[in-house]
């Protein structure tokens, strides 16, 4: 595991407000309301088309459908929650840790005229303020990564749950130890993203047996991503050039507005390595 940092609430939401502007120019944010990696079949043919593709994905093996209650555990500007209640006609509620987020998906879930099946909410998803067993199915794409402990989410999760309800997850996870090169890669990416570390999968199977998930299943979907994390990595070219001027104009830019390229490039470098996978994760309560 690689060397953990200590982000607040406010610095994970801090990061998602300042790179808004970097997803828009270069993840279609505008259009996708996306801020994961998406999933690449063999069908698909546009980067759009595989940023919805994961919400099919996710949705079919979760058995979300008509009625279903969702909690979107780190909704970002609630691409998937919308997708979710207009293709699947389920009733879905969205918490960030940003205020700004939660603030553009309501406003624009109104202007689709949606408001009434799904909503979004500032919450903590380690530690919400909903009754035991609110929702069918907690659904969370590259949101856990944020925790500093993931075991509070997947403890929480597993009270949010109604008996038999899914939890539904998509997510990166470390693969092996590395050298002092691999490890400092490692942080260059993660920390940039304010995830504090990454977990290896085989810990996050434990924990969620400990809190009493059943039927767990962990599926390697790291080739489904790839255009994605080269698609990011080839942004970091052109993204450099822009920092270095944004930064100079900008004295007073936060941390992440000055690493936040840099991960474009150690995402790749180190999947390239095989350092880490991405993993599409089911369990039942």
């Amino acid at each position: 595991m690689s060397n953990s940092k200590t982000f607040s609430s406010k610095d994970i939401a801090t990061y998602y407000d300042v790179s808004e502007d970097h997803y828009m120019y270069f993840w279609d944010l505008n259009q996708s309301r996306a801020l994961h990696y998406g999933y690449w079949e063999d069908t698909t043919k546009t980067f759009r088309e595989a940023l919805a593709n994961i919400n099919k994905i996710l949705s079919e093996k979760a058995n979300i459908n008509e009625g279903t209650k969702v909690l979107d555990a780190g909704c970002g500007i609630g691409g998937s929650s919308i997708w979710l209640a207009k293709n699947k006609q389920a009733n879905v509620t969205g918490i960030t840790l940003s205020a700004k987020q939660a603030a553009r998906a309501n406003a624009y879930v109104k202007e689709i005229g949606l408001q009434d099946c799904v909503q979004f909410q500032v919450k903590d998803f380690t530690q919400t303020d909903f009754d035991e067993q609110s929702f069918d199915v907690v659904w969370a794409i590259e949101s856990v990564c944020h925790a500093s402990n993931k075991e509070d989410f997947v403890k929480e999760a597993y009270r949010l749950l109604k008996p038999g309800g899914r939890l539904i997850m998509a997510d990166f996870f470390i693969v092996k130890d590395g050298n002092e090169t691999d490890e400092r890669e490692l942080n260059a990416w993660g920390h940039g993203w304010a995830v504090p570390f990454f977990e290896k999968e085989s810990i996050f199977h434990e924990m969620l047996e400990r809190s009493g998930f059943r039927s767990i299943q962990m599926m390697d979907a790291t080739k489904n991503i790839i255009k994605s994390a080269k698609r990011l990595y080839y942004a970091f070219f052109p993204g450099w050039i822009v920092s270095k001027i944004y930064n100079l104009v900008h004295k007073n830019t936060t941390e992440f507005s000055k690493n936040n390229v840099y991960t474009a490039y150690y995402q790749y470098k180190t999947l390239k390595k095989g350092l880490w996978k991405y993993c599409i994760i089911h369990a039942t309560k």
